[in-house]
């Protein structure tokens, strides 16, 4: 562990016990072991701290789905349920984390931790419209959306309800609980209408976003021209679904995974 991943634990635990607003920049220097001077030659700011502790918790998460879903050896809906889980584990482990990301605590620190946190939520429910089609195949498409919200929203009041009700709850039941809700759900969709449908030119625009935000974070050369060329056959009138998919076969097996369900969920592929 780098000696800044081991300043944002220490200010994740010190966020927990007192708070943000209460965690001073000497406490966080003072349990990192570290004069305060030195400290803010990894972080010019607590502010910083939250942005690296969110991206830092994020990308974690992100990573850990990736390598389940690369493992050819479960089933899409196993691997649904593994990485499901471990988003519950992972809020069990730092609630102070999740604590402000679902509520409005993340706006109360400030504007660019609200604009990273919204656009964690984005990752997290492109991942769950890509989990849905991959599991539930494609009678699931024209719905996606609506049983992507549902998870969301029974999900997050789960979570809400073991954070603030200060009760026993069964974390390790949630994941297969949610998705045995989610089997009733889909079949009961297949004679309804749904509410609300992909808007093909929005999704494109995200799709195109998103590679743009890849592009800012790729390190390597090559990885940047592949997302160049991706973006550029994206924009295409009729982009090619075969060189769509070796380009994002290839960032599969990049640093960049974690970024492809989210891309597949806007492409609709």
């Amino acid at each position: 562990m780098s000696r800044k991943e081991q300043i944002i634990e220490v200010a994740m635990k010190l966020f927990a016990e007192k708070g943000y607003h209460a965690t001073t920049m000497q406490e966080i220097a003072e349990h990192s072991q570290l004069a305060k001077g030195s400290l803010y030659n990894y972080f010019k700011s607590k502010e910083e701290i939250v942005l690296s502790i969110f991206q830092y918790h994020y990308d974690q998460l992100f990573q850990q789905f990736a390598r389940i879903a690369s493992d050819r050896s479960l089933t899409a809906r196993e691997k649904f349920l593994k990485q499901l889980s471990l988003q519950i584990e992972a809020f069990e482990q730092h609630k102070e984390i999740v604590q402000m990301h679902m509520g409005d605590h993340a706006q109360k620190v400030s504007e660019d931790v609200h604009a990273l946190v919204l656009r964690i939520r984005s990752h997290l429910f492109d991942w769950y419209v890509q989990s849905l089609i991959d599991v539930y195949g494609e009678r699931i498409r024209p719905y996606v959306l609506d049983c992507a919200i549902m998870l969301n929203g029974m999900l997050k009041e789960y979570l809400f309800f073991a954070l603030f009700e200060q009760k026993s709850f069964p974390f390790q039941r949630l994941a297969p609980f949610l998705i045995e809700r989610l089997d009733v759900i889909v079949d009961s969709l297949q004679h309804d209408m749904p509410l609300l449908s992909h808007d093909a030119q929005a999704e494109k625009t995200r799709a195109l976003a998103l590679i743009e935000e890849m592009i800012e974070e790729a390190s390597d050369h090559y990885i940047v021209e592949v997302l160049k060329q991706l973006k550029t056959e994206i924009q295409r009138d009729d982009p090619r679904k075969a060189i769509v998919e070796a380009f994002l076969l290839y960032l599969q097996q990049s640093n960049m995974r974690q970024f492809v369900p989210a891309l597949r969920a806007a492409l609709a592929l």
